[in-house]
């Protein structure tokens, strides 16, 4: 009798006669998970038809890569982590998608079920990357850790995340975790059969649209349309004539001198407060709600889960600082350097410090003592860019729990000293918002014009000028242009990519062939990260940021030393992460 066969290894394929037994095997494995996958997917997204959209999807791919996915310890958490991603992806592209389903709402709706409509405020209510944590968290029962590092950020970020959701999204979320009754097994393994025999011929197009037939007519859609976000509220303005109200304009602008933003403050690198060791020092601290005052010594305080903060007091009430990303300038006019951190006020130890973040500076006085002037910026607000130019503290703050006054797209926020407090400055000639389109007020995409994707349409010829509405949506005749605000983990828009000079604006600048009366599903758009700089009347394109062609999605986007860092993929697959180098006119890889 021959030897017994060796384990087949991880990425070994089965043998074809054993395609019964594995389809059985898949089978087993969808039916006891399905009603677990739904819920993972309800808690991301809030509505029961897309949650289980999302869940036939990932078991449609588990089913495409079976062999090597029933190998693992635990598939179950495979077709988690691809539903997570699969409902990222789809959040990511929600502004775009809503403005489509408001043109293909049917006439009469139902009814909405009274507690449908509550959780799914609720879910709304949070940002993603809190959403995904609480559904880490609470449905797929993983530790504090694991979702930290399945998430890639500290222990003590999850905590802050999970704490704000918690309460109220617990029993609404074991109250709507059913799964509703799945489309059968061997339904999704033809799927996915119809999915691996397309990507090896020139049928592709074709069996995406029968997958997409069968989720239309296998899933029970449930709950009212999203009607889309609340309009931002309205751009402060430096002139009347660059008012948000008034009507934009078709024409070019006559030629005038580009506003000339002061240059960037320069620290003498001999300044004392440079030398200071913000993990253990002393600073004397002004009251603020809910944050201790008084003189007060910073330590590196251990935390669970490994998170060490720069926090004091020891007890609570405390204050922690972000001394990662410390920034210096003279705010004050006397030749002396004042360094600006973040900073956070918790309650209590059960207080995750969410949403009270805003910006301490702090100055150096006579005899070495460090002294905060004042808190800057709108608690709760996220702070991507932070810069110091002629004696002005110039803010790029982003919402994260809470409306920000006139907050728009690209606008900078500008605060000077008084002698006694920071008083809010209009710095929105120097650094224009992009939306509305407004006269005196132009987003210019002529210059990349040729390098712009739009699915499968042509370039645009001639002038590109989109006039943009309020919700950053410009018709551009066959195609839609969008700006994508995105979340607030995206990155920043007015980017340093030279410490010298003011900072350039990067958009996400998304386009899709502009739907029919009619259209019978959304398209999906490409997505273009642009790089402006200013110009007589606003921005004008510079470059296109060169992800690769066949990658149409961008998702977040960090400056690194030497020019950005982006994460690009395509819809439903993780995203790549490319270093782009800046060389002062274009990006290379």
């Amino acid at each position: 009798m021959p030897a017994p066969q060796p384990a087949l290894p991880l990425r070994a394929p089965r043998p074809a006669g054993r395609r019964a037994l594995a389809a059985a095997d898949f089978d087993s494995f969808y039916q006891a998970n399905y009603a677990g996958t739904v819920a993972v997917a309800f808690g991301l997204t809030g509505d029961r038809g897309e949650a289980q959209d999302l869940a036939q999807e990932a078991y449609c791919r588990a089913w495409q890569r079976w062999p090597e996915i029933s190998a693992y310890d635990n598939p179950g958490a495979w077709v988690y982590r691809v539903t997570v991603n699969l409902a990222r992806s789809r959040w990511r592209n929600l502004r775009t998608a809503a403005a489509h389903l408001l043109r293909m709402r049917p006439v009469d709706v139902a009814p909405a079920d009274p507690e449908h409509v509550a959780l799914v405020t609720a879910l709304r209510a949070l940002p993603m990357d809190q959403r995904q944590a609480i559904v880490l968290h609470h449905l797929v029962d993983l530790p504090v850790n694991e979702v930290a590092r399945e998430m890639g950020v500290p222990a003590g970020t999850v905590k802050s995340w999970l704490h704000r959701g918690r309460t109220e999204l617990a029993a609404l979320l074991g109250e709507h975790s059913r799964g509703g009754e799945p489309v059968p097994p061997d339904t999704v393994r033809q799927r996915g059969d119809r999915r691996r025999r397309a990507r090896n011929g020139t049928l592709a197009a074709a069996a995406a649209a029968v997958c997409a037939l069968v989720a239309v007519f296998a899933i029970r859609v449930v709950g009212p349309v999203w009607p889309g976000p609340t309009p931002p509220a309205q751009t402060p303005s430096p002139s009347p004539s660059q008012s948000p109200s008034a009507a934009p304009s078709a024409t070019p602008l006559p030629s005038a001198p580009p506003p000339s933003p002061a240059p960037v403050t320069t620290v003498n690198a001999g300044d004392p407060i440079l030398k200071t060791d913000w993990r253990r020092t002393t600073i004397t601290v002004p009251a603020a709600p809910d944050c201790p005052s008084g003189q007060l010594t910073f330590r590196t305080r251990p935390a669970a889960g490994g998170f060490a903060p720069v926090a004091a007091p020891a007890g609570y009430p405390r204050i922690t600082l972000d001394v990662g990303t410390v920034v210096y300038g003279d705010l004050t006019g006397d030749g002396a350097a004042e360094a600006v951190l973040g900073a956070a006020c918790w309650g209590s130890e059960e207080d995750s410090g969410d949403g009270k973040s805003h910006q301490l500076v702090v100055t150096r006085e006579a005899g070495g003592r460090l002294r905060a002037l004042g808190w800057v910026g709108d608690r709760g607000a996220v702070y991507p860019g932070i810069w110091v130019a002629d004696q002005v503290l110039y803010l790029e703050m982003h919402p994260w729990h809470g409306d920000l006054t006139g907050y728009r797209i690209g606008m900078a926020y500008g605060f000077r000293w008084t002698g006694k407090a920071f008083a809010p400055v209009d710095v929105s000639a120097a650094y224009p918002p992009v939306v509305p389109t407004v006269a005196g007020r132009r987003l210019d995409l002529t210059p990349v014009a040729g390098e712009l994707r739009c699915n499968d349409l042509p370039p645009p010829a001639g002038e590109l000028r989109p006039v943009f509405d309020a919700d950053g949506v410009a018709d551009g005749g066959d195609r839609e242009w969008t700006l994508m605000p995105g979340a607030p983990s995206n990155g920043p828009y007015l980017v340093r990519l030279n410490p010298a000079r003011p900072p350039y604006l990067l958009l996400r600048v998304s386009c899709a062939v502009d739907d029919t009366p009619g259209a019978t599903a959304d398209v999906q758009p490409s997505e273009n990260l642009v790089l402006f700089d200013l110009a007589p009347d606003g921005w004008r394109a510079l470059t296109r940021v060169p992800t690769p062609p066949e990658d149409y999605l961008v998702s977040q986007w960090r400056v690194v030393p030497g020019g950005l860092s982006v994460d690009h993929g395509r819809l439903n697959e993780l995203s790549r992460t490319t270093t782009f180098r800046w060389n002062g006119t274009s990006f290379t890889r």
